[in-house]
């Protein structure tokens, strides 16, 4: 019995105590003697609680120590179930006050859009140092704020001379245009480097790509546009790499194959764009045909880079040229109090380096369309075959044509529709549906004063060029061989004359082939002229892209004399 007193003993003075420790031991050192369950209950009950409380005091010390938000909304409701100094429970509530604010801008900082507004920022950061954040923690968000700032300033500036530049430019000036450009140059670049967005420059930049066009055209430059198609199916399939790359809206970066970049400038880039823009960048080219200008519309790239689909597009998704026609009677219908006019359709394919009419192909099928067609002397009225030739003003003319009145953008869209589908097409190894002719539209428009009586005479020639192919990698044999021979030979005499045009050689060779007879007012003639240069960005691509793009960086060289033909009619 003695032992169990001495237990109940030592039981009490660690009570007394009040140590955790003295308790536990006393505890093991009772149940070892044999204390009884009920004398041993009240006392494991207060080591509990002692631990509970010895516990929930070092977890509210440490919170404290930490400034441990999350840390101390848990140990201070413990605390006070403890029943642990109030004092301390005090101090950590003080802290906790301070700290939840802090912890809760922290996690605003940390969470911050990237496309946040300096109202936000402003706001973000007046925040931070009301909770007395150190400095370092919002100095990031300051530094976002400062450039955010610049950016808009810079939008500001960009939106003010733009206001400016269409106020007080004088389009008839040369110098005026080139001063335009240039303040409108440099404050889209002062707003790029901000790191303005696209979509705020977008109207500048249209501003800036109209005044540099309307230059162009004083000094008779060719307008050349690059576009670039996206990956197809079957270059996906082989695994292909992009290898081009848009630096801007002039602008494009192209790696060769063994990855050496080369930059490209072009009057407009577009990686693809769609069909509207592509096309807002042209239209002002028919009314330039309105007003008895020569334009010239070409597209030029190998097979399979998209040339067809830029020119004509694809069903509800029209090309250059049928949005050409819907803007051509568009225009016309605006003036139709003051001119009446008539428009004349021709279509024709150079294939072989023959020219074939398209339309002719079709004469005997009912149409109530008025057509003319020069006819030979031969008493039975046999179609000569159609010849090209330039006239005395420098303006190229077909012959022996089928020439179709249209009174509508929907006629004319119909005399588009029968000629492409007369067109000569193949599929290769390149592509399932290649060009193997050159398509022409032809559209005379000759306006007339109700006035005065005056009369102007503008042509749109379209042409969607056959692409250049490699025999190797387009894999064709027998007559798509002979084709696709006919077609390089005719682009390789186009070559030659860019090249003695921008060498500045006496001796410029139309003569050698069809194409460049037909294209002879439209490289160093008297037409307006854009060409679309169309490539693929697949590395398997690079030397058929690069080449491209050297070809039409000389044409863009090229320089016509654009003349206005107009006729005063006597009284």
């Amino acid at each position: 019995e003695l032992p169990k007193q001495q237990a109940r003993d030592r039981l009490r003075k660690a009570e007394d105590k009040g140590d955790t420790v003295s308790l536990r031991a006393a505890l093991e050192e009772a149940r070892r003697v044999g204390l009884a369950l009920e004398e041993l209950g009240p006392f494991e009950e207060l080591l509990t609680g002692a631990e509970t409380k010895e516990q929930a005091e070092d977890e509210l010390v440490q919170a404290i120590e930490e400034l441990n938000v999350i840390g101390l909304r848990f140990a201070i409701p413990k605390a006070k179930e403890a029943k642990v100094d109030a004092s301390q429970i005090a101090k950590a509530e003080t802290v906790l006050q301070e700290e939840e604010p802090k912890l809760e801008v922290r996690e605003m900082i940390a969470n911050l859009q990237e496309d946040a507004s300096s109202f936000i920022l402003e706001d973000l950061i007046d925040r931070a140092k009301e909770v007395n954040l150190e400095p370092s923690e919002y100095e990031e968000v300051e530094g976002r704020l400062a450039k955010l700032r610049e950016r808009e300033k810079a939008v500001k500036r960009v939106r003010m001379t733009v206001v400016d530049v269409r106020q007080g430019c004088d389009k008839a000036d040369f110098e005026s245009l080139l001063e335009c450009r240039r303040r409108l140059t440099y404050c889209v670049k002062e707003a790029r480097d901000a790191g303005a967005h696209e979509v705020d420059l977008s109207e500048a930049d249209g501003e800036r790509r109209r005044l540099h066009n309307s230059i162009q055209d004083m000094k008779g430059a060719i307008r050349v546009f690059c576009r670039i198609r996206p990956l197809n199916q079957r270059e996906k399939d082989l695994g292909d790499a992009y290898i081009t790359k848009q630096v801007d809206s002039t602008s494009l970066k192209v790696d060769d194959e063994k990855g050496h970049p080369h930059e490209f400038s072009f009057d407009a880039v577009f990686t693809p764009g769609s069909q509207e823009e592509v096309f807002n960048e042209a239209q002002d080219l028919v009314q330039s045909a309105l007003d008895g200008y020569n334009v010239t519309i070409f597209a030029y790239g190998q097979t399979g880079a998209g040339k067809t689909f830029t020119m004509y597009g694809a069903p509800n998704n029209e090309g250059t040229s049928p949005r050409t026609i819907h803007e051509l009677f568009r225009l016309m219908e605006l003036d139709k109090e003051r001119f009446t006019y008539t428009v004349m359709g021709s279509m024709m394919e150079l294939y072989r380096n023959e020219l074939i009419d398209l339309l002719a192909k079709q004469k005997d099928t009912k149409s109530p369309k008025k057509s003319i067609c020069s006819v030979g002397s031969s008493g039975a009225h046999k179609p000569l075959k159609p010849s090209v030739h330039v006239d005395k003003a420098g303006v190229v003319q077909v012959d022996h044509v089928v020439e179709e009145q249209c009174e509508s953008a929907e006629e004319l869209s119909d005399l588009l529709e029968r000629g492409n589908r007369q067109r000569t097409v193949a599929a290769t190894a390149m592509n399932s549906e290649s060009s193997r002719s050159h398509l022409i539209i032809l559209i005379k428009v000759i306006r007339v004063c109700r006035e005065t009586g005056q009369q102007t005479r503008g042509k749109i020639l379209m042409c969607d060029l056959a692409g250049s192919e490699r025999l190797k990698k387009s894999e064709v044999s027998g007559d798509m061989q002979k084709e696709a021979i006919e077609i390089n030979k005719s682009l390789t005499a186009l070559g030659d004359v860019i090249e003695c045009l921008t060498k500045g050689h006496k001796h410029v060779p139309y003569r050698n082939h069809t194409l460049t007879q037909l294209m002879q007012d439209a490289l160093g003639g008297s037409s307006k002229t854009l060409m679309f240069v169309n490539c693929s960005p697949a590395q398997s691509n690079a030397d058929e892209t690069l080449m491209a793009l050297k070809y039409a960086t000389r044409a863009k060289t090229v320089t016509n004399d654009a003349k206005r033909k107009t006729i005063t009619m006597k009284a």
